[in-house]
This record gives C-alpha cells, structure tokens and sequence, in this order.
C-alpha cells in the first residue's frame, strides 16, 4: 500500500476538520436570551444584511480596474478590506440569527399547549440556515484566492425567515394571552 493512499484521506480530513470546526462553533454558540432586549427585537430587520450582496461585486471591481492610474496594489487592497468587512458581516448575522432562534425556541417552550410542529419547523429553519452558511463559508474561501464571488442572498432569506417564523410565534403567543 502506498504512502500517497494513507496519507492523502488523512490530510483531506484535517483540512476539512480546519475548515469545518470554526463554523460549526460559531453556528452551535448558544446565545443568551439576556442579550436580547424587546428594542433589539423591534428594530431587528434582515435587511440591513442586503449591503453584503454588494461588498464583493465584480463590477466594482472592474470599474476600478478601468480606471486611469489603476494600480494591482489598490485592487488587492479593496478586496482584502471588503473580505474582511464581509467576515465582519456574517459573524453578525450568524450572531444574530443564534439570538432569534433561541427566542423563538425559549416562546414555543413556554407555550402551553402542542409546539411540535412549531419545534420541528425550527429545526429545519436550523439546518437549512446551517447549509447556507456552509455554502458561503466555501465560496468565502474560494474568494479569499481570487477564484469566486460570494453569493449570500440565500443566507440573508434564511435569516429573514428566521424573524418572520418568530414574530408569527409571537404573535400567536400574544393572542393566546388574551
């Protein structure tokens, strides 16, 4: 058997488990129900996610490049600051869809009656929510060596069906009090 055989699985393993570990911390971080406060809530839009869909647009890109006195060192340095304003970005909207799906979990828990189905919706919600930052997580590393441009309108539709799912478990928890 040749070295090449056992070495490679064991190498494609670690390089998935690197690539793998961070994201899954980041997605499995309980979130504090304290951090959440009734004003968070009420001012909390998925729309303010939408300038992420712009951050590395390649006419950006190519109109800087058309420009007079372009420099590669310029293009290199936009792209590096929007990367790291994009990782910035996620970070914030993983965080925050942590946040929404811990209260609507906490409101179906206290609810009084049968929330299976709510539960399971969630944990769909959950999932789903975690391939898509699966997805961008790849394509985010593809970017980062020049090689792709990100796509996050999926994600940014998970999280705003996250906050719909909650204001929709809200509301039914309000109406129920009545």
């Amino acid at each position: 058997m040749s070295v090449a055989l056992i070495f490679t699985p064991v190498v494609l393993f670690l390089l998935t488990a690197i690539f793998l570990v961070p994201i899954l911390t980041r997605l499995l971080r309980r979130s504090d129900l304290a951090e959440v406060t009734p004003e968070w809530l009420e001012n909390f839009t998925a729309a303010s996610y939408y300038p992420m869909e712009g951050l590395l647009a390649e006419e950006d890109f190519r109109f800087l490049s058309r420009q007079p006195g372009f420099d590669l060192s310029l293009y290199r340095k936009l792209r590096a600051d929007r990367l790291r304003i994009f990782r910035q970005y996620l970070n914030r909207l993983i965080g925050d869809f942590n946040r929404l799906h811990a209260v609507a979990r906490f409101f179906v828990i206290q609810g009084a009656e049968d929330q299976s189905e709510i539960l399971k919706q969630l944990i769909w919600l959950r999932i789903r929510f975690s391939a898509s930052v699966l997805r961008v997580e790849a394509s985010y590393l593809l970017c980062r060596f020049g090689w792709h441009m990100l796509a996050v309108d999926t994600l940014i539709a998970r999280l705003d069906e996250m906050s719909r799912q909650l204001n929709a478990i809200s509301a039914a928890r309000l109406a129920a009090s009545h």
